[in-house]
């Protein structure tokens, strides 16, 4: 009978194709009592249609094959596989689907078994073969045959197994580990992967056979147990804090061949390797650092962080397709969740910062181009609660391209690591090196200012003690006056400048202690201003002292705010070219505090050099300030005084119009005339 649509014809009786069915006997045989009793209840042309629908839905393809090697049956799942319809193959030789260079040894194999007595092979247990699709391609194939006499002559029937995708698996799967594999081997931390239901070490890594002393034959297969501290012999399952699905920088001793154990930084992922579900261990060898730590703990957290926790995901870039695909840790890293987001190359472009794209669009580029290995490093991109400088992380990507057989480039295979604190440490090296060559430049104008002014006072003290002593003058007194006033004067500047070091050694080391009393600021003012008024004649400058009302007394030490004020009219003396005003005002401030401005109608200072002037040993870049003595130390000595009395300190400057510092001393230093001064305890432990 024929079955519409089929190539089919087959009865059970002995009507219709005899091979078909002596086939059926042969490749259904567990089903012939089934198919007999439907033949007969409902007739031979029953039991052939359900046998011709057997044969089309079976998952193998299924053909047969007559005694001169003629195709006379062959199924839809045969047309699938082979990519031949039915009515084109039928008829034509067998070996067709047969590679050119397997016909020879198959027509050997046929004549040797037709004649032999052996039975088919169930599948599984012949030798794997390759089948020929229409298109050329071949695939490897699993394959039974069976012989069976039939009223027409020997018939062979096969049943064919396509193994194409099982064989794509297992070579993806075993390039996979391959990967892991030598991704772990360069790791420059130790790391080993253990079977999560034995406790068995499958994999571990160079490093980790530095760290144990062990040779890598005495570790595979070991217990995890026998190495790591904590562990329960047998399995990892159990254990509460190593069966967790990851945790990272937990303190553990690594056992070691020479017995002593070793201190380390372990981190775990769970995964599957070779098809079992297993734990990896990372670990950091702390050993050789725990001095180096023990030193820098407090001061370099970051940097502790940035050296022993290595966090790193591995990708695979397909080129072909364009697909990549992410570890679980580089999701992570990259701050997207792996069950919603995809992260394709323009979605990992999209992580980037915007500022860093074309840089590691270039580096792709580059390395694609010079079959070179892929180094960048770059920013992510902000999230939502990510504005802030601080708050901006830094990845390291690296990769290498892997060719196929013919030496083209396939795939991209490489790692990403989370380096945030290492570049935020590199940033804080190069900031500390900028303040260490500024601190050596500032060093040297103060050797030569000091130079300088130690110089110009002991040149006049020696020059006018030599006509002294050898009595040029012939004993004129009021010569050797003069030069006698000029040596004092020298001493004084001398005795300033070796103060003015002292001082601000003093307080670097926080060695000044306050003397402190009732102090009669007018006093203290008047008495400043008599003291410069000398110096501000010979530039003509008018002094001017504001004051009015009745004034606090202040609380402090007096010969420091004294020295805070001469300071500060020294400087505008220096800083204000001549027939110009200074002046310093007193004024009671709201809530009890005191504030003492100088003021002066000079060259002022601008913006760039505001904040260096109150660094020891600093002075604005002036021309001016070149040709005045002095080495820095005034405004520097002026804020710490004021700090350690708790006030405020701070300047005011207009380029060519002047400047004013303020001292706001604040209401504890400060009582009304006759009022009892507020507890100063707390100011007194400096």
């Amino acid at each position: 009978m024929q079955q519409p649509g089929s190539s089919l014809h087959l009865t059970l009786s002995g009507s219709g194709h005899p091979a078909l069915a002596a086939t059926a006997k042969t490749l259904l045989s567990p089903l012939l009592p089934v198919l007999l009793c439907r033949a007969k209840a409902d007739g031979a042309e029953t039991a052939g249609r359900l046998f011709s629908d057997i044969v089309q839905a079976a998952g193998d393809a299924i053909l047969c094959v007559d005694e001169a090697g003629h195709i006379v049956l062959f199924n839809a799942q045969a047309e699938r596989i082979f990519g031949y319809a039915a009515a084109d193959i039928l008829g034509k030789p067998l070996e067709l689907l047969l590679p050119q260079q397997m016909r020879g040894a198959h027509r050997q194999r046929v004549v040797a078994f037709s004649r032999g007595a052996a039975q088919a092979k169930p599948m599984g247990r012949r030798p794997e073969v390759f089948g020929q699709r229409r298109d050329g391609t071949l695939f490897p194939a699993d394959i039974s045959i069976a012989k069976t006499e039939s009223e027409t002559g020997l018939l062979m029937t096969a049943i064919v197994r396509d193994l194409s995708r099982l064989r794509q698996t297992e070579l993806a799967l075993l390039a996979r580990e391959r990967e892991l594999e030598e991704i772990i081997d360069r790791m420059p931390f130790g790391i080993v992967i253990a079977e999560e239901a034995t406790g068995r070490i499958l994999l571990a890594n160079g490093a980790f056979e530095e760290i144990t002393g062990e040779a890598m034959e005495a570790i595979k297969g070991a217990q995890a147990s026998a190495f790591f501290t904590g562990l329960a012999p047998h399995s990892l399952a159990v254990e509460p804090l190593w069966s967790q699905s990851a945790f990272q920088g937990i303190e553990v001793e690594v056992r070691r061949r020479s017995g002593a154990p070793a201190k380390s930084l372990v981190s775990t992922v769970r995964l599957t390797y070779q098809g079992k579900k297993a734990v990896l261990f990372g670990c950091n060898d702390l050993t050789a650092q725990l001095e180096t730590l023990a030193k820098l703990r407090q001061s370099q957290a970051k940097l502790k962080r940035a050296q022993f926790i290595a966090r790193i995901g591995d990708w695979e870039w397909a080129l072909g397709s364009g697909q990549v695909t992410w570890s679980e840790e580089a999701y992570r890293i990259l701050n997207r969740q792996q069950a919603k987001q995809t992260l394709q190359p323009n979605d990992f472009l999209e992580c980037v910062h915007p500022a860093d794209r074309p840089l590691v669009q270039s580096a792709f580029t580059e390395a694609r181009l010079h079959l070179a290995p892929l180094s960048v490093q770059c920013r992510l991109a902000p999230g939502d609660e990510e504005s802030s400088p601080e708050s901006i992380r830094y990845i390291r990507l690296e990769g290498r391209l892997e060719n196929d057989a013919r030496g083209l480039p396939v795939k991209w295979v490489g790692t990403v690591q989370d380096i945030t604190e290492e570049a935020q440490i590199n940033q804080e090296l190069v900031e500390a090196r900028n303040k260490a060559l500024a601190a050596s430049r500032t060093k040297t104008r103060f050797l030569a200012n000091m130079s300088h002014e130690l110089r110009t006072p002991l040149n006049a003290i020696i020059g006018f003690s030599e006509i002294i002593a050898h009595d040029i003058f012939h004993g004129d007194m009021n010569k050797y006056r003069e030069y006698a006033g000029d040596i004092l004067r020298s001493g004084h500047h001398l005795l300033e400048l070796v103060n003015d070091v002292l001082d601000s050694s003093r307080v670097e080391a926080g060695q000044i202690k306050l003397k402190e009393e009732l102090i009669d600021v007018r006093s203290m003012a008047e008495d400043s201003i008599r003291m410069v008024r000398e110096r501000a004649d010979q530039k003509e400058l008018k002094i001017t002292l504001q004051a009015e009302g009745t004034l606090p007394a202040l609380y402090a030490d007096h010969r420091l705010c004294k020295q805070i004020l001469l300071n500060l009219l020294t400087n505008a003396i220096k800083f204000t070219p001549e027939g110009r005003r200074i002046g310093l005002d007193i004024e009671p401030l709201t809530c009890g505090r005191l504030c003492l401005a100088v003021w002066d109608q000079g060259i002022g200072i601008g913006a760039k050099d505001m904040k260096r002037i109150l660094q020891p040993f600093e002075q604005a870049e002036t021309s001016l300030c070149r040709q005045n003595e002095g080495v820095g130390l005034g405004l520097s000595l002026c804020k710490s005084f004021a700090e350690l009395h708790g006030a405020a300190f701070r300047i005011e400057s207009t380029p060519q119009k002047g400047t004013r510092a303020y001292v706001t001393f604040p209401p504890e230093r400060t009582a009304a005339p006759g009022a009892p001064l507020m507890d100063n305890t707390s100011l007194l432990a400096i």
